[in-house]
């Protein structure tokens, strides 16, 4: 970890602690908003089904999430990295798992679960790319099966050849990609909780 001034490493470690993670309840908010008028938004004008404008709906909502949920907790650690790690032929990792772990170690912390937590970062990855690169266009059961393993639930609604996650799996999603960078930055600026101290 490089030298940095006390005050300007409290300073930025109480910004993130405070403000860091707002883009995910953003993200969050307009993602409810949608699956809360999802029939009105959806529906033709005349207030009936619209079969193709249910499943571009959907589709967004997913692919909202998906892309949404990766892209801020890459941006969040980047930032983190930049701040405190990154100096002149320093070399940053290209995968976001193991920026968050190179994070972790730089200092010296721990988050709950980080094992199970990385599974999953490195899944999303791949639907990601998908969404990104593919048009969602994806082997449907072979990441159907990769996230039953994972979670032990089925997050998503299958179609040949495309994954949409379910609307609780999309909100779900933002919300744990956010609770990993909340996590991190709670413990960055409060420090490790004393697990003999209780405070029920």
């Amino acid at each position: 970890m490089k030298e940095i001034n006390p005050e300007k490493r409290y300073d930025y470690a109480y910004a993130t602690h405070s403000c860091g993670t707002r883009p995910f309840l953003g993200i969050e908010m307009i993602i409810s908003n949608m699956i809360s008028n999802f029939k009105e938004v959806t529906s033709h004008s005349n207030g009936s089904f619209s079969t193709t404008k249910d499943i571009i709906g959907r589709n967004a909502i997913s692919d909202t999430a998906i892309v949404m949920s990766y892209s801020l907790l890459e941006g969040f650690f980047d930032e983190e990295y930049d701040f405190y790690v990154k100096e002149e032929g320093s070399k940053k990792p290209g995968e976001l798992s193991a920026l968050i772990n190179t994070m972790l170690h730089a200092h010296d912390i721990k988050l709950k679960n980080w094992r199970e937590r990385r599974k999953i970062i490195d899944a999303v990855k791949e639907i990601r790319n998908a969404v990104v690169h593919s048009n969602g266009r994806i082997d449907g059961s072979i990441y159907k099966e990769k996230f039953l393993k994972i979670l032990g639930v089925d997050l998503f609604e299958h179609t040949d050849g495309y994954l949409t996650l379910t609307f609780d799996a999309s909100l779900w999603l933002i919300n744990a990609f956010e609770a990993i960078a909340r996590e991190y930055a709670e413990v960055v600026f409060l420090g490790t909780p004393d697990p003999k101290i209780d405070k029920s």
